[in-house]
């Protein structure tokens, strides 16, 4: 019996957009198309689905309770559909296979540069898809199958996640070498908190480390800014906006290039482990347990 879909591809594209906008306007304006037909597209999707996914207001638009668990899971499908598209175009340029990995920052920069090397010389017919995320979206993303497995650092336990120790790396507090701070070789984390702190965003594994540590301690983050990347937190402390945590060997060259000094931390949890992550009770496909078993022997 052939699949009947109340939806397809484009008109979720549509929905994420008007979506992401709030707005049939703007949302019309991102996809190149007019007002009205965006509006006819949703009017017709709402009338397959036989709910409404969208409230209607003069300030724009908001989701309904079946909009929101639309969105939830279009975002993904769109995700892998477009990954489908490459994959099997990756056949006709000769490939064997495609092999999609999310990883978090420190292992991108620290740990996979020398093993993906490695593994691409062996088995050059293989195209290996990298991203760098969060942990937490890292584990979402093999959850939901986005990802065929995914490197982290220390998450809370995860249903549905199958964990293989990977690598272990060292964080430590980088400050200027003005700083009064940069006299010690070692020092806690609650040595920091008296001081002004150049951190990642608020959803990164290692900001949510921190708080967690801080509230602790009983101590609140003086955050002064917020950045995307280890390199970024390097420059910002050497602009004298604070000091930050680092994992050592990611930001050695950082460190060095800007006159920087790496302090070691004692708290045990500056110690991570970093893992690959698998969905749990199954088997991943071949091309990628060559690579998972590749990365978890070197």
């Amino acid at each position: 019996m052939p699949l009947r879909l109340g939806f397809d591809w484009r008109d979720l594209d549509i929905f994420i957009t008007v979506a992401e906008t709030g707005s049939i306007a703007r949302a019309a304006e991102r996809c190149n198309t007019v007002a009205s037909a965006v509006s006819k597209r949703l009017s017709d999707l709402e009338s397959a689905l036989g709910t409404p996914l969208l409230e209607r207001h003069s300030r724009g638009v908001a989701l309904t309770t079946a909009g929101h668990a639309l969105l939830a899971r279009a975002s993904a499908l769109l995700e892998q559909a477009r990954q489908l598209d490459q994959e099997i175009r990756s056949y006709g340029k000769g490939a064997r296979g495609l092999v999609r990995v999310f990883a978090n920052i420190s292992s991108i920069v620290e740990f996979l540069p020398a093993a993906l090397a490695s593994f691409t010389r062996e088995h050059p017919e293989i195209l290996v898809h990298l991203e760098e995320h969060v942990s937490i979206r890292i584990a979402q993303a093999v959850i939901e199958r986005v990802a065929d497995f995914g490197v982290i650092s220390d998450l809370p336990h995860r249903e549905g996640l199958e964990l293989t120790p990977f690598r272990t790396d060292e964080l430590v507090l980088v400050a200027p070498q003005n700083h009064p701070l940069a006299a010690l070789e070692h020092t806690r984390f609650e040595t920091a908190l008296d001081y002004p702190l150049v951190g990642l965003h608020a959803d990164s594994t290692l900001h949510t480390r921190l708080l967690q540590v801080g509230a602790a301690l009983g101590r609140e983050l003086q955050m002064r800014i917020h950045v995307t990347s280890f390199d970024a937190v390097c420059a910002m402390v050497a602009a004298g906006m604070g000091v930050g945590i680092a994992p050592r060997t990611t930001t050695l060259s950082h460190v060095a290039a800007l006159g920087l000094k790496a302090i070691a931390l004692d708290d045990d949890w500056a110690k991570r482990q970093l893992y690959l992550c698998r969905r749990s009770g199954e088997k991943l496909p071949a091309v990628a347990q060559l690579l998972y078993e590749h990365l978890a022997r070197h």
